[in-house]
């Protein structure tokens, strides 16, 4: 991580709720959102750029200039990070998945080349890799995964219980043509983050979304 920053509990407005949430035997909340991604999905198909890696990227913009999904818990203190990088699943030959680790990159190009590369990297390594090792848990993380088959209308993950990183969690699903939209899933613990938080995030998504051009710069 190349920038951790101590919260004063002292001087934060939600100390009070970090201290009862945090002791919660589950205190992770998910929301399912519909995301109009119709210009994006157009834009992509337009200039010929990957259409997951363009909503890859501006989702990590966007979190990377919200200080709320920026925090993290270690050791009962709460933490801000950045910058804020991603796990991805990736899909395998086999339907079997692997963890790929992307880097976030301002520069949309670098971004994708660093994308192809990590997931490449994913496919042909054990589920177990030193990748794996050296990166899944870290804090400045996304957790991200895709299920592009299916337009759900709620998720829920397996958790690994106590678990008090308070890393968010999001899961895409499927495009629909007919409608532009897409299914969102948003997992955050509740000692870090209400659903006033979560709405303002997707809110300044889909305003990312609408306007792609101005966004991703392609060359």
């Amino acid at each position: 991580m190349n920038n951790v920053t101590k919260i004063d509990l002292s001087k934060w407005e939600r100390a009070q709720h970090f201290e009862f949430f945090k002791s919660f035997s589950d205190p992770y909340f998910n929301v399912t959102a519909n995301i109009n991604v119709k210009d994006l999905f157009v834009f992509a198909k337009s200039t010929g750029v990957s259409f997951f890696h363009s909503y890859l990227f501006l989702t990590l913009k966007v979190a990377n200039n919200y200080q709320p999904m920026r925090l993290r818990i270690k050791n009962d203190e709460v933490l801000l990070v950045k910058p804020v990088n991603a796990s991805v699943v990736q899909l395998c030959n086999d339907e079997s998945f692997r963890f790929s680790y992307i880097d976030f990159d301002n520069e949309f190009n670098q971004f994708d080349i660093k994308a192809k590369l990590a997931a490449n990297k994913a496919k042909i390594a054990p589920f177990f890799s030193n990748d794996f090792n050296n990166n899944e848990g870290q804090l400045n993380t996304l957790h991200i995964s895709v299920l592009p088959w299916l337009n759900f209308t709620s998720f829920k993950h397996a958790t690994h219980l106590p678990n008090e990183l308070g890393i968010p969690k999001m899961v895409f699903g499927a495009y629909d043509a007919e409608t532009g939209k897409m299914p969102l899933s948003i997992e955050v613990h509740h000692a870090l983050m209400d659903g006033i938080h979560i709405a303002k995030f997707v809110n300044q998504l889909q305003t990312y979304l609408n306007e792609p051009q101005f966004h991703i710069m392609t060359s």
